[in-house]
């Protein structure tokens, strides 16, 4: 999003101090046969601070006529209201004046007389000797036969680069500034005329031992250079992540500041060179509001909205925020407004009336969810198409961490699609906070919170076996996390549809008691638990007696793997097959359990059917009842139930199912056989769809009562496209509620 808006700005206060700008103002005359000489220094109330760039500690006079040095005036002292006296006769020529040039100069080569103003402009020092313990200044006035008072501005000899990062979560290691010279000038050339070209170099600094963050610092002083392209780079961290940041400076005019601003958020930054005159001590305030910065007396901040001290910055409070903020800048100034924020929305207001020059924007933030980002708008400041300043707006993150499969919109919600439960978040809490769960009435309390320590807590969501009520309506609950008073309570709902199947316990596993039909993702496909034909009693004893139309939708489809959708039993020219069999699939042994069953269940392993053997090739013969030790030694009691069928109008003969039982708990495992090539299939032969072996799976390998052969549970090698039975078991759940 970007935005312009064109301030309507009065130059009333302006008329402060005019950064760089030279001052040669006549005066009528008040003194007697003195030169009444008025300093005053760039961007700084004449004599009020005490900032070391502004000081002034020794002060000399140069007089030129026609174009040779006349007159020094060494020592010079000013008065409390910054003028000085001299006593020049005839009143004509230049004056140049140098503070606290002491190491910058040598007063041997300024012989008066012979001196010339060529090579008085000439003077090289290098920055070290300009800036070093004091601001080496300079100004000049050209003197008229009447003139008995004069002003002269005194402008810095050097450019300073200051480095600005205003984030908490940037952390700047290193600055280079490439190809810039270490001498310069004393005093400004004509730009006219060719400057010498001076040995460059290449300044690094390093923040070795703390890394630069959420403030603004001085890097280097520099003379005055008028080459263009000097390279930036700035290596920062942002959460653990390495980022090199490139720019370039422009020409570097003495007296002036060049701030490298680093920005961004996540993995986009960027540094932006932003062009001030200098400006200090106790008129930096007034000076800098009108490049463009936050006027806070004539804001209406919301609660927990702050400043930084240069008031270039606003850091907005994760909470909701609703604000006027006033901006200042200077006369024909233009604001554009860039970048975009979550339910973040920025609106310019009516200008005000009063004489300082302002923009007005409201901002409205909505509250900041969980496991969000650091996010920023800026508010940019143009005159004559040079960006003059800039706000940002740093739209703090909701500091309570969080991690898992919890995703909030803007209103606090988090609507799971489906049936979803285990461990869906882990939240850590910032200091003073707490945290619960809130369940409307009536409404099973599903989602359980369990503490980790140090702040950080476990959200569960829960399953309920044979819950009647699963059938695909929707469950809510209510986070609740407040200060430990109650206060600043925030308030997210968590909904998903209770889906569940009809289920048994036997050994410690949930397994599924129908096997899966239709879509394996679909609980709307399958026997739902309101649905359960034999709710009220033994499933075995149910097919018994069901009819053959119950009994093939008790039976289920066909699957192969990668194909979520069963294959329906049909027939043709008097010969069953299942539509859509395909002769390349995947392999139920390799893929993951999950992938083709409902939400919160599986495809079982080699040991969840191992329970039901006594090793991996077992006859069950066709006892009706039967018992034998299984392989762990466990008694088990099992039934081998054979009836004939007719499905679909045709009779597809005898069909066979297996009903084992553990300390009173059933589970009934039966088959539509399976099919092994595009026309054929075996009838009583049921693979089971097993995972963790690629070329191996559990099958009951069936066969008449009439034949003799018997029925044999084996764990054998089958080709994986050969269609399988699902019978899913429960995905182990650590919260079970009531």
């Amino acid at each position: 999003m970007m935005m312009k808006y064109i301030l309507a700005l009065t130059s009333a206060s302006l008329l402060l101090l005019s950064g760089c700008q030279q001052e040669d103002i006549r005066q009528t005359p008040d003194t007697h046969g003195m030169l009444a000489v008025k300093f005053s220094k760039a961007g700084v109330i004449n004599g009020t601070d005490a900032d070391a760039e502004s000081q002034i500690h020794t002060l000399n006079g140069y007089h030129f006529e026609d174009g040779i040095l006349k007159e020094t005036f060494s020592s010079l002292q000013m008065d409390a209201e910054g003028i000085c006296h001299l006593d020049i006769a005839p009143m004509k020529g230049s004056l140049y004046f140098l503070a606290n040039g002491e190491k910058a100069i040598t007063p041997e080569n300024l012989k008066e007389g012979v001196t010339t103003l060529e090579a008085f402009l000439k003077q090289q020092a290098t920055a070290e000797n300009m800036a070093s313990e004091s601001m080496l200044m300079t100004g000049k006035t050209e003197l008229g036969t009447d003139d008995t008072s004069v002003s002269v501005s005194l402008k810095r000899a050097v450019a300073r680069i200051d480095l600005d990062s205003p984030f908490e979560d940037a952390e700047v290691n290193s600055v280079v500034l490439k190809n810039v010279a270490l001498t310069g000038y004393l005093y400004e050339q004509d730009a006219l005329q060719t400057s010498e070209k001076f040995e460059t170099t290449d300044l690094t600094k390093d923040f070795d031992e703390q890394p630069f963050k959420n403030g603004k610092t001085s890097l280097f002083y520099l003379p005055e250079q008028n080459s263009n392209g000097h390279e930036v780079e700035i290596m920062i961290t942002t959460h653990g992540g390495w980022h090199r940041l490139k720019t370039t400076l422009p020409a570097l005019k003495r007296n002036h500041v060049y701030t490298l601003k680093v920005y961004g958020n996540g993995s986009n930054w960027k540094v932006e060179v932003l062009t001030n005159d200098w400006e200090t001590g106790s008129s930096s305030e007034s000076g800098l509001t009108h490049k463009g910065l936050v006027d806070k007396e004539n804001s209406q901040l919301s609660e927990g909205v702050t400043l930084n001290a240069q008031a270039d910055t606003v850091f907005v409070p994760y909470w909701k925020s609703d604000f006027q903020l006033t901006l200042a800048a200077e006369a024909g100034a233009e604001v554009t407004i860039q970048g975009q924020a979550n339910g973040v929305t920025v609106t310019p207001t009516p200008l005000s009336r009063s004489l300082t020059p302002v923009a007005q924007f409201q901002v409205s933030s909505k509250q900041k969810m969980p496991g969000s980002h650091y996010e920023y708008m800026y508010l940019d400041v143009h005159k004559n198409e040079v960006q003059t300043g800039r706000v940002v707006l740093v739209f703090i993150p909701n500091p309570i961490q969080m991690t898992g499969s919890l995703q909030f919109d803007d209103n606090g919600l988090c609507d799971f699609p489906t049936y979803v439960d285990g461990e869906l978040a882990r939240i850590t809490l910032p200091e003073g906070k707490t945290i619960s769960l809130n369940f409307n009435e009536g409404e099973a309390q599903w989602m359980k919170l369990t503490e980790e320590g140090d702040r950080t807590y476990r959200l569960l969501g829960g399953w309920k076996p044979n819950d009647p009520k699963a059938d695909g309506r929707a469950q809510t609950g209510e986070l609740v996390i407040a200060d430990a008073n109650g206060g600043h309570s925030e308030v997210y709902t968590i909904r998903r549809l209770n889906w569940g199947l009809p289920v048994v316990q036997v050994n410690g596993v949930w397994w599924c008691k129908y096997n899966l039909r239709g879509n394996v993702k679909s609980f709307s496909d399958q026997i739902l638990v309101k649905a359960d034909p034999a709710a009220n009693g033994s499933l075995a004893d149910y097919l018994r007696s069901c009819s053959d139309e119950d009994f093939l939708q008790v039976l289920g489809d066909q699957y192969q793997a990668g194909n979520p959708n069963g294959l329906k039993l049909t027939h043709q020219d008097g010969q069953f097959y299942y539509e859509g069999y395909q002769s390349q699939t995947g392999n139920f042994g390799t893929m993951a359990p999950t992938e083709m069953a409902p939400d919160g269940y599986q495809i079982p392993d080699y040991d969840d059917y191992r329970f039901y053997t006594w090793g991996s090739n077992c006859n069950l013969a066709y006892f009706d009842p039967g018992v034998f030790n299984n392989g762990l030694g466990q008694r088990l009691n099992f039934n081998v139930v054979e009836r004939n069928a007719t499905f679909k109008g045709l009779n597809y003969g005898p069909i066979s199912f297996y009903d084992f039982e553990y300390e009173g708990n059933h589970l009934t495992l039966c088959g539509l056989g399976h099919q092994y090539n595009e026309t054929t299939l075996s009838s009583m032969m049921i693979l089971f769809a097993t995972y963790g072996n690629a070329g191996n799976t559990w099958m009951i390998e069936g066969y008449a009562k009439s034949t003799g052969k018997g029925n044999w549970f084996k764990y054998a090698g089958s080709n994986a496209q050969k269609t399988r039975t699902i019978r899913c078991i429960k995905t182990p759940v650590e919260y079970i509620y009531e």
